[in-house]
């Protein structure tokens, strides 16, 4: 609820079953809109690695991430936020 009202006009709220997911994603990096994915199990999606694994690209004064076959122009006002209600999930230690 914090996330929400905190982000209220600009935060987008996906779940990793949408499958508009990664375009979702794709639009909030370049835009700089933060995004809450909710509601996660206890295996996440490979097409998010790079953003939740911050593998950015750095091009003279530019910041890109590679997601799949695009290099998308990182906003650094960009947030990612990932909900389980799972009370011990057991994610890899770069989540």
């Amino acid at each position: 609820m914090w996330l929400k009202r905190t982000w209220e006009k600009t935060l987008k709220i996906t779940r990793l079953t949408n499958p508009k997911m990664p375009k979702v994603i794709e639009l909030s990096v370049e835009s700089g809109d933060p995004v809450l994915i909710e509601n996660m199990g206890n295996s996440i999606d490979a097409v998010i690695q790079p953003v939740y694994s911050r593998a950015v690209i750095k091009k003279g004064k530019s910041k890109y991430i590679k997601m799949g076959d695009k290099e998308l122009n990182l906003n650094p006002l960009f947030r990612l936020f990932m909900h389980t209600k799972l009370s011990n999930p057991a994610y890899p230690p770069e989540i």
